[in-house]
């Protein structure tokens, strides 16, 4: 989860704020078995997120000032969290028109109109013109209704969000029109299965697999578990390379690193410094 819905002490923002960054990571961790749409909501409205994709303060458009909503959260909700560039078929094959091209999920207006979705939500303990260093990293931000776009918003499939609502209104109205658009089950479907077992799964593994997104056998659309557990016990991730000569995939360099240290008893030395133990042969 942290790979897709990724946030990083790279920025500038986010370099120095480690109990932020450690919430945030609570957040996956608590949600990682619950439901997709739960995890949405909390990482939309987490500081960490606010800052590094600058939903945070986040303001309704002011011509006088120059100002428009930022577009950043809205872009990477559509393209990285939720739905991919290109509308999907159940097993993840791309769509394509007659003539064989791409059909995109969403355009420009689209994203600008998500935009003003996220207009108005600053941190939980301080005004909202306050040096921003002073904000906690901790707790869920909250909307603050002068900042927020009131106006009708057209979503994805023609969903037209009525004007006068919240901002808490228009974020749920959001989050449950990617929730439920029929993109999300096929592309997360891979997206999970490249990182737990086969970098190249077929059409049939996934779409197995985005049909548990769609409905875990309860009626339940977005159930991780029930997700996780439909990966791992498929018949290609068990069977492998007797079903599927190309099944596999590379460990991620993080993970080869850390597993080696732990096959060879890495201990910390004096300084933070890792190394093998002298009297370990490498």
């Amino acid at each position: 989860l942290s790979e897709i819905l990724v946030i990083s002490d790279k920025s500038a923002d986010l370099s120095d704020s480690v109990f932020g960054l450690a919430s945030y990571y609570d957040v996956l961790s608590r949600h990682a078995f619950g439901n997709y749409r739960d995890l949405l909501e909390e990482v939309a409205r987490h500081p960490m997120m606010g800052l590094y994709l600058s939903a945070l303060r986040n303001e309704k458009a002011d011509p006088a000032r120059n100002i428009r909503p930022d577009e950043n959260f809205a872009r990477e909700l559509l393209q990285l969290f939720t739905l991919g560039v290109h509308a999907l078929n159940p097993d993840g094959t791309p769509q394509r028109t007659p003539l064989g091209a791409l059909v995109p999920t969403y355009d420009q207006t689209t994203i600008q109109e998500f935009a003003r979705v996220f207009t108005g939500w600053n941190f939980a303990n301080i005004p909202w013109h306050e040096w921003r260093g002073n904000g906690n990293r901790t707790q869920l931000m909250v909307a603050v209704a002068a900042y927020h776009d009131t106006g009708p918003k057209l979503l994805l499939q023609n969903v037209l969000v009525p004007g006068g609502q919240s901002a808490q209104q228009d974020l749920d109205a959001a989050l449950d029109n990617v929730f439920n658009h029929p993109n999300i089950g096929p592309f997360l479907a891979s997206q999970l299965i490249k990182r737990f077992t086969t970098s190249n799964p077929t059409p049939a593994y996934v779409a197995r697999v985005a049909g548990v997104f769609n409905d875990n056998g309860n009626g339940v659309r977005g159930d991780l578990a029930a997700v996780l557990r439909a990966i791992l016990l498929d018949q290609e991730a068990r069977q492998g390379t007797a079903a599927v000569p190309a099944f596999g995939k590379l460990r991620e360099p993080l993970l080869r690193m850390t597993q080696l240290f732990r096959a060879f008893n890495a201990q910390p030395m004096a300084g933070g410094d890792w190394d093998v133990p002298p009297t370990v042969a490498v």
